[in-house]
């Protein structure tokens, strides 16, 4: 990763003499003076150099610990390692699909956490984020796949037909031994019923609870967004608006903020007040994420070395992935070239929302056409989609697409996130 500022070659200017426009003799000793100064120069150079070296290379060191601190799963539904760069090419990453998937867990959040955070006390299984970062082997730009947790699908495995945030519980519970193994079972299926969906080849995983959120957001620092509209999500207001207790607190005008950690987690959980629901919602996290990585990339971040050391801190025992090759340090070095600009957000297309029987009790789903879904993910990988200025899920430039995804009539072409946030 990078920061905004490029480093290039350095010039070396000389002062002119106070009498240069005049034509004056070279007094004796001017060599020996032009040569002390150049020796100067280059000692100063040398100790810019070595402070430079030295702070890179903490920061390297401390780059290379945040896979030291990840908790890995042992999965058996991976495909492997994806597609390598071309032969002599400069870049050595692989292109692969990420499978991200944020639990609606508490752990690591103490008591007075989650009053802060409003997430109440009760642990749950469902996958609340489904969201698949596809990466090519040059890291140049990476595109964002969510998936509506509501989405109606199959489960693999012999499992009801169900909401795909049920594929990860159904494992989970059907699995015995340690709660690592269980997770183990419950990523596999989960993985498996996204392959299946997508058409996808999943390569890798990565799992994070409520309590990684919030401690990541904690190091990053203060978040940028920009909204559309003034919004309302507090609990007093929904109260009073009939909607019941419910609500993530978040409270903002219209405009560009600065989000502390408590509103970053406000921000990205709401989900009542806004026009789509659920899929508004993913809008936000994937906004979220291309603003992250835009501050993390930073100067301010990498050069920093107590927020660096902050932030591997977080990422310590907050992430799980597989066992399967991962390297959050490899990754970011293959993406040394992305910036948020060439971020791009979307949503699998849906056809409307019903009412289903699962299990014998009535659930409210999103429709989905595995059909359409794997045509439209082909498309978007393919490049199909539009390239006009805007398309980035970045802070001051992306993330709201075009109300309709509910819609059961396909738009002709994939759309990335556009313009300010609702």
């Amino acid at each position: 990763m990078t920061g905004g500022a490029e480093w290039g070659e350095s010039t070396r200017h000389v002062p002119r003499s106070r009498h240069s426009h005049r034509a004056q003799p070279v007094p004796r000793g001017g060599a020996a003076t032009r040569a002390r100064a150049v020796q100067l120069g280059k000692l100063v150079a040398a100790l810019m150099s070595v402070t430079l070296l030295l702070g890179f290379g903490y920061g390297w060191y401390e780059y290379r610990s945040l896979d030291n601190g990840l908790q890995r799963l042992h999965l058996s539904n991976l495909a492997g390692a994806g597609t390598p760069a071309k032969p002599g090419s400069k870049f050595k990453g692989t292109e692969q699909n990420i499978l991200v998937v944020g639990l609606d867990s508490r752990d690591g959040l103490s008591a007075a956490e989650r009053r802060l955070l409003s997430v109440g006390n009760d642990n749950s299984l469902s996958t609340d984020t489904i969201m698949i970062i596809h990466v090519p082997a040059d890291g140049s730009k990476a595109t964002m796949i969510s998936i509506p947790r509501d989405s109606y699908v199959d489960i693999p495995g012999g499992y009801l037909k169900n909401k795909i945030n049920a594929a990860y519980a159904d494992a989970y519970v059907d699995s015995s031994g340690s709660d690592k193994q269980k997770q183990a079972a419950g990523a596999n299926e989960l993985v498996s019923t996204v392959g299946k969906l997508t058409g996808l080849k999943i390569n890798h995983y990565i799992q994070v609870g409520f309590g990684g959120f919030y401690t990541i957001t904690k190091a990053i620092g203060a978040i940028p967004v920009n909204l559309c509209h003034s919004t309302d999500d507090t609990i007093a207001h929904n109260e009073a608006t009939g909607q019941g207790g419910v609500g993530s607190n978040f409270k903002m005008s219209a405009g560009k903020h600065n989000l502390t950690p408590v509103q970053a987690m406000q921000f990205v959980r709401q989900r009542h007040n806004l026009t789509g629901g659920d899929i508004a919602r993913e809008k936000r996290q994937r906004y979220f994420l291309a603003a992250a990585f835009n501050k993390i990339a930073s100067a301010g971040v990498l050069l920093n070395p107590v927020k660096l050391s902050n932030l591997i801190k977080a990422v310590t025992g907050s992430f799980y992935v597989d066992d399967n090759g991962f390297s959050l340090a490899d990754l970011a070095e293959q993406m040394t070239n992305l910036s948020a600009g060439n971020i791009v957000g979307y949503t699998i297309p849906t056809q409307g929302t019903s009412t289903v029987n699962i299990g014998g009790l009535s659930q409210s789903v999103e429709l989905v056409d595995p059909a359409k879904v794997k045509s439209r993910i082909a498309r978007i990988l393919a490049g199909s989609a539009p390239s006009a200025p805007g398309t980035a899920t970045a802070p001051h430039s992306s993330t709201s697409a075009a109300p309709g995804t509910a819609s059961r009539t396909a738009t002709p072409a994939p759309k990335a996130d556009a313009g300010c946030i609702d």
